[in-house]
Order: structure tokens, then sequence, then C-alpha cells
């Protein structure tokens, strides 16, 4: 078991040594973008939510107030 966990590491970062430096600057730029989007996505997505649920309670106030 130990022993594919380090063969799996080790080929792994033989794998990563080969890339060359401009190879390895685009991977993380990669990671660094999709972390970025999801960041977007997450804020949004909870704008939305928030604004809504604001909206909500808003009417149901309305909707339950004695002004006629």
């Amino acid at each position: 078991m130990k022993k594919a966990i380090l063969m799996a590491a080790a080929l792994s970062s033989l794998v990563l040594v080969g890339c060359s430096a401009q190879e390895k600057q685009g991977i993380k730029d990669g990671f660094r973008d999709i972390g970025h989007a999801t960041r977007d996505a997450t804020k949004a997505t909870g704008h939305f939510f928030r604004d809504t649920t604001k909206d909500a309670i808003d009417n149901a106030k309305e909707a339950t107030s004695d002004e006629s």
C-alpha cells in the first residue's frame, strides 16, 4: 500500500520536474482562474439569495400589515 503511494508521488513529482517553467506557470494560472471564478460565482449566488430573501421578507411584511 505504502509502496503504491510512494510510487504515485514519485511519478507525479517527475512529471512536475519535467515541465518547463512556463508550463508550471500555466498550471498555476489555471488554478488561480478556477479559484477566482469560484469566488465570483459564490459571491453572485450569495447576493442573489440575500436579495431574494430580503424581497420575500418585505413582501410578507407588506401582505400581513394591518394597513388596508
